[in-house]
């Protein structure tokens, strides 16, 4: 079995960790509903929305941007990658706004001989395939001039992966927070640590679909849960004594955890403005991981769509 076909085979079963809801497809009179991995700091603003005087008006189920083609979910969340990979079959998905920026780490183990990137080579390194974990480890690599051939994936449970290095079943890790932080927390002085914001963030966005978007009723919503979400971004700026505690919560994690690893996001509630740049070069990893060919700049930008926010900022009196 190739290299990619291992890869392909495995996130069959670890897609669930990030891609993956729950529930059927829902009448017109059901809640308005967003599927959110619930194990990512990066949807606190969705959870300080969600546990604030308008989230009586709308649902959060675990899962992303998939749950929209089932029709299971009227907007969800996930990565840029995970939008890529999934509107390659399903051409109504359109991006809103970006929740939040996760600035992602490689963190090895000193004493498997990791010092810098390049010894990286020949290295068990676990992460979760077709991600943005995976597609960042694939830029780190790029990097120092190494192909991922010449490492070895190490395939762990999420929960796991900072005990996998503490055990010396694997020897880095590419993975969003908290799961950096715990096996640098793991590791203490044995950790090396490679970050490089200006060579890949995640932006992990909000989707929906031209359904809900041609929906009037579905549409209100979506702006009044947007409008929601934009306030409470304001907090978890601001405010993140409030807002770690709620997070803490909603990811089963201690608030010591997510604090250490708080600094390593920010929390844009807009369409950066190098998005369709990112689209269009990790599109190209995207299409050879699903055998097709790279969409074009102008393909890809038909799947942004700014309405959305403008309508809420509008009606938030902020300006559009």
């Amino acid at each position: 079995m190739t290299r990619l076909n291992s890869i392909l085979a495995v996130s069959l079963i670890l897609a669930p960790l990030a891609l993956t809801g729950q529930g059927q497809a829902r009448g017109t009179g059901d809640p308005f509903t967003i599927a959110v991995n619930t194990a990512t700091i990066e949807a606190a603003p969705v959870y300080v929305a969600e546990a604030g005087p308008g989230g009586a008006r709308f649902r959060v189920i675990n899962g992303g941007v998939r749950n929209l083609a089932d029709g299971s979910a009227d907007a969800a969340t996930n990565a840029e990658t995970q939008m890529l990979l999934a509107s390659a079959t399903n051409p109504k998905i359109r991006m809103l706004l970006t929740v939040a920026e996760g600035r992602y780490r490689i963190i090895g183990r000193k004493s498997a001989g990791i010092n810098s990137l390049a010894d990286l080579r020949g290295k068990r390194i676990t992460t979760v395939p077709q991600t943005s974990a995976h597609y960042h480890l694939f830029k780190m690599l790029k990097s120092a001039g190494l192909q991922e051939s010449e490492v070895t994936l190490v395939n762990v449970d999420r929960s796991d992966m900072a005990q996998a290095i503490a055990r010396r079943d694997a020897d880095a890790i590419s993975m969003w927070e908290p799961e950096a932080q715990k096996a640098l927390n793991a590791l203490g002085r044995d950790a090396s640590v490679f970050e490089n914001v200006a060579l890949y963030r995640e932006w992990f966005s909000l989707y929906t679909t031209t359904d809900v978007l041609d929906d009037a009723t579905r549409r209100r919503e979506l702006v009044g849960f947007v409008r929601a979400l934009l306030a409470a971004t304001g907090t978890v700026r601001n405010r993140p004594q409030d807002a770690i505690p709620i997070v803490a919560r909603k990811i089963d994690q201690t608030e010591a955890t997510v604090k250490r690893s708080w600094a390593h996001h920010r929390f844009p509630a807009a369409v950066p403005a190098g998005m369709l740049d990112v689209l269009t070069e990790e599109d190209r990893w995207v299409a050879a991981l699903q055998r097709r060919a790279p969409r074009t700049r102008e393909a890809l930008a038909a799947f942004i769509d700014t309405s959305v926010l403008r309508d809420a900022r509008r009606s938030a009196g902020q300006t559009p």
